[in-house]
């Protein structure tokens, strides 16, 4: 009997402490869901009716961080920003615009001229600088795309992530106008073949460009997975 006495004895303080565990997380469970936290975070559950200067107060919080918001694949200027950049990196050819290419095949004369001036000074600048610096700037920028790749895929943090998925495409189309610049040097392209040179470089560049959407769109689904924990990766 003092055997069944000392077990039910376990047995409640077993519960006690059961109870116990379970109002000490709903208590913090609704600690970390008052409003108080979501305004720090700039995103409150319930919003607070304020009035006067703490209202301009409450907003001010509000804009300041989402503006310092780290979070990439799901603010939407990371996608205004990667569409921006690769619109303009896909119309500058080494430094000629595509309207100059397109108004020199129509028009032809001092149009044509003036894209091949312009070309072939950029073609000079970027050869200059491969004579000059050449292996030490690719080695730089292969060190920094690699420790950004291997950083992206161990620590597995969205900013990083996003930095990678802009990043790496963009160097292999930089990569590739400087093999063209070295070509126009080394052949002097002028007139139609420079313009079909410049045209397939930037289609070349759009196709990186869309790679890129894609890479970042994977990583964001990626991501969105391991945050709402849908597998146990």
């Amino acid at each position: 009997m003092g055997k069944g006495a000392a077990g039910c004895g376990m047995g409640f303080s077993c519960l006690e402490g059961c109870f116990a565990r379970g109002r000490d997380m709903a208590q913090a469970k609704s600690r970390l869901s008052s409003p108080a936290r979501g305004l720090c975070f700039g995103f409150p559950a319930r919003r607070p009716r304020f009035t006067g200067p703490d209202r301009k107060d409450c907003l001010l919080l509000s804009l300041i961080s989402e503006f310092l918001d780290f979070s990439t694949f799901f603010s939407v200027w990371y996608w205004v920003f990667l569409a921006l950049a690769w619109s303009s990196r896909t119309h500058w050819t080494l430094g000629a615009p595509f309207d100059s290419v397109v108004r020199a095949e129509k028009r032809g004369g001092r149009w044509e001229d003036d894209l091949d001036a312009i070309v072939h000074a950029m073609a000079a600048r970027f050869a200059m600088f491969m004579q000059h610096g050449g292996p030490w700037v690719v080695g730089i920028a292969m060190f920094l795309l690699a420790g950004l790749v291997t950083a992206s895929v161990v620590t597995q943090n969205e900013m990083v992530r996003g930095i990678t998925a802009f990043a790496v495409p963009m160097m292999i189309a930089e990569f590739g106008d400087i093999r063209l610049a070295l070509r126009i040097e080394r052949t002097g392209l002028r007139g139609y073949d420079l313009r079909r040179a410049l045209v397939w470089r930037r289609f070349l560049n759009q196709v990186t460009g869309l790679f890129s959407l894609i890479l970042a769109a994977t990583l964001a689904v990626i991501t969105l997975v391991q945050t709402q924990q849908f597998v146990p990766w």
